[in-house]
């Protein structure tokens, strides 16, 4: 209900779409836009009227900022390290996770990050995509609210924003897009074009 851009988007459309780099479309970048987010953090005990979602872990790593210097530039290193010590501070797995809010700020990122992060295997991120995987009603729902290619891309904001869309996954606040049941969720905030990762896992109480 949030998101700036709501179309469907076609095939035909998507391949019409103007070229940003090669093989970057329009289409495949999230539109740059303001935006806000705040979150309030306090003890647990002072959470009385909302359900209670607590933080189970934060981890960050990093990387070169140089892409080209990268061992591998269609691998995100510092995803997959930042995700495996999240995994490890909240003792669970990528099978436990039922929403996953990335940082989609080109197509490409979605598919890396599922790698990265251990929901897919390397080169097979874009098959969860195809196979309708990634929708609410998927084996890994992500970015249930449209992620930064539909709501926007406040850039400094999007990593809040990121926490408070899963927030309200765990509350169930989150409507037509919520996920059933969703006790466990992860945000993973991207900067520097993977050079700086992190990733947080919440939690639902009840």
């Amino acid at each position: 209900p949030f998101a700036r851009l709501r179309e469907r988007i076609t095939l035909e459309k998507f391949e019409k779409s103007s070229m940003i780099a090669t093989p970057i479309n329009l289409l495949d970048a999230s539109p740059i836009g303001d935006g806000a987010a705040a979150v309030v953090m306090v003890p647990a005990e002072k959470v009385v009227r909302q359900p209670r979602i607590l933080v189970s872990a934060s981890a960050a790593a990093t990387d070169t900022i140089a892409v080209h210097s990268r061992k591998d530039p269609l691998f995100l290193q510092a995803a997959y390290e930042s995700s495996k010590r999240a995994y490890q501070m909240a003792g669970v797995t990528p099978d436990d996770i039922d929403v996953f809010e990335l940082h989609d700020a080109f197509s490409i990122m979605a598919a890396l990050s599922l790698e990265a992060s251990g929901f897919a295997e390397r080169g097979h991120g874009v098959r969860l995509g195809l196979d309708d995987e990634i929708g609410p009603q998927g084996r890994v729902p992500v970015c249930t609210r449209g992620g930064l290619k539909a709501r926007g891309h406040p850039v400094g904001a999007t990593g809040v924003y990121q926490i408070v869309e899963v927030v309200q996954q765990l509350r169930g606040e989150c409507g037509r897009t919520q996920v059933e049941g969703a006790k466990i969720g992860m945000a993973q905030n991207i900067g520097g074009s993977g050079a700086t990762i992190l990733t947080h896992i919440l939690r639902s109480e009840n």
